[in-house]
């Protein structure tokens, strides 16, 4: 009987994996279409598309995010199939079919490199994904070098042109990633067997607002954002030029402009969760006060 109920056990828990890995994947195709900025030639700034594996690889360890990155990066693939008629030759599209999809999305599974190494979730989640980022870019530098490199401009040499391009997308990428892995490790918890919220520590701690962590996040997010527009907007202009051999001026003016609003807006945004925190803080206190008083 024991093992039975111990074999069903492991069963309902590999088809908890199985499902959440399908669900992750999926999340992650779709966050891919979600774009910042899409670079000329291929590569983009999206919103948050790496995370969702380097979640599972937390979850369930490097192995099984190696494959559900592997998995990812076939979809991927599939999205990105005109990229494969660049390919001058069987090696060459075969170095782009493993390098900038199924490698390159593979390596995602280092997002669970420091679970048990790290105690806080948010850090280890985050270091995790820059390692994961970093081996990215590392397969699409090789295709940069090895196969993209002819595009790059005279006189620049192949192995400059793909660190600067690749560069370009990989490094605000890899901030949004990690933003996002210290963020969601506020509100959910990826160590207990099913994902579940973060709980106050403590029965004496006030329990957090929803509507103040939703005003403040999208605060942060907001100022993020404007961030991420002007540093992709100068990023894609410095991209076009290169790619057309041509000078082309950037509107610094709507940039600047675009970067105030977004950093007003977040910090009013931000001001006013931290203003509902404390008032449903005052409320929480009073109620407390009220039931000590009655029960005196």
């Amino acid at each position: 009987m024991a093992t039975q109920a111990a074999k069903a056990a492991q069963k309902r828990s590999n088809v908890l994996r199985i499902t959440e890995s399908a669900i992750m994947i999926a999340f992650a195709t779709v966050l891919s279409e979600v774009k910042v900025m899409d670079m000329p030639m291929g590569g983009s700034i999206t919103a948050f598309s790496m995370l969702p594996v380097a979640i599972i690889a937390y979850r369930y360890g490097m192995k099984w995010g190696f494959f559900t990155g592997f998995v990812s990066g076939l979809f991927q693939m599939l999205l990105g199939m005109k990229n494969l008629q660049y390919g001058t030759s069987f090696w060459a599209v075969a170095c782009i079919i493993l390098f900038d999809y199924l490698v390159a999305f593979g390596v995602l599974g280092f997002g669970g490199l420091f679970r048990g190494k790290i105690k806080n979730q948010g850090l280890a989640l985050a270091a995790g994904s820059v390692v994961a980022c970093v081996l990215r870019f590392c397969c699409h530098f090789i295709t940069g070098l090895f196969i993209w490199g002819v595009w790059a401009p005279e006189g620049m040499p192949a192995w400059l042109y793909s660190v600067v391009y690749n560069g370009s997308y990989m490094l605000p990428e890899t901030i949004i990633t990690v933003a996002g892995a210290l963020l969601i490790s506020l509100f959910l918890d990826f160590s207990s067997p099913s994902i579940t919220r973060r709980r106050a520590k403590t029965e004496e701690a006030l329990p957090r607002n929803n509507a103040a962590l939703a005003a403040k996040l999208v605060g942060v997010v907001t100022v993020i954002g404007g961030i991420l527009y002007s540093v992709s907007s100068v990023i894609y202009t410095f991209s076009a030029s290169v790619q057309s051999g041509t000078e082309m001026e950037l509107s610094s003016a709507a940039v600047t402009g675009t970067v105030v609003v977004c950093a007003v807006a977040g910090v009013v945004l931000y001001a006013l969760g931290e203003m509902v925190q404390l008032l449903s803080d005052i409320r929480e206190n009073q109620l407390k006060n009220k039931k000590n008083n009655t029960q005196d």
